[in-house]
């Protein structure tokens, strides 16, 4: 029992490395290389969200780290600042994608465009509620921590979707990438099933319900309720 409790904090720990990674390389081609390059140019508020998820990960490294080393009582007063970057980041995002889709709109954009829109807000939504499951469980810490990875991985859509300028082969790139994205619950799956020989319900029931939002997103994205919609929100007229 000693020896699987010590090992157990650090796959949460070697994930959250791993979502650093993801990001970066996910980001190389949009942001970090142009960005190197002084070829990057964008409003404020993308660089701010952009620092905010970085932040973010960052954060989630440190958390999982101190957990490593038995830190509770810091891990557990630094809960404060991952409370008020989750806020930071779903503003933001709103923010910009309300921005994105105004400005790929007047640039013709289809209503590929406008549908993601809803998916942007979903995706917002999601991410808070995660986080704020999380926060309300926070006594609960095998539930905290599953519901935090969860909120990362569905954060993390972005950086999989930017990964087709990497991979310009990849067919119908938005489906793949998103699948992809959510096949991280299959590697946190099976861990538990490996090294505790059951899954744990959030990622049987909650993680279902994330997957679940995620293709319906992909599904629905051009469907008339979503641009119905996306139009009511932008204030745009309807057609």
């Amino acid at each position: 029992m000693t020896t699987r409790a010590a090992q157990r904090p650090k796959f949460f720990m070697y994930m959250a490395y791993a979502f650093l990674v993801i990001a970066l390389i996910g980001f190389s081609t949009t942001f970090f290389i142009p960005l190197a390059q002084g070829t990057f140019s964008a409003p404020p508020i993308i660089h701010i969200h952009g620092a905010l998820l970085f932040g973010w990960l960052l954060f989630f490294i440190v958390q999982a780290s101190l957990i490593q080393r038995r830190s509770f009582l810091t891990h557990r007063q630094l809960g404060v600042i991952g409370a008020a970057l989750c806020i930071a980041i779903v503003a933001s995002g709103v923010l910009i994608g309300l921005h994105v889709t105004r400005r790929d709109l007047a640039a013709g954009g289809d209503d590929f465009v406008l549908g993601q829109f809803v998916n942007i807000l979903i995706e917002m939504f999601l991410f808070g509620s995660l986080v704020g499951a999380a926060i309300a469980f926070r006594r609960d810490s095998e539930s905290h921590k599953r519901l935090l990875l969860l909120a990362t991985i569905s954060a993390l859509a972005p950086a999989w979707l930017r990964m087709r300028h990497l991979l310009p082969g990849v067919p119908n790139p938005f489906v793949t990438f998103s699948l992809l994205a959510d096949s991280l619950l299959l590697v946190a799956i099976a861990r538990d099933w490996i090294a505790l020989k059951r899954v744990h319900p959030v990622y049987i029931w909650v993680g279902g319900a994330m997957v679940a939002v995620h293709i319906t997103e992909l599904l629905a994205i051009t469907s008339q309720p979503w641009l119905r919609l996306s139009r009511f929100l932008l204030g745009e007229p309807a057609v």
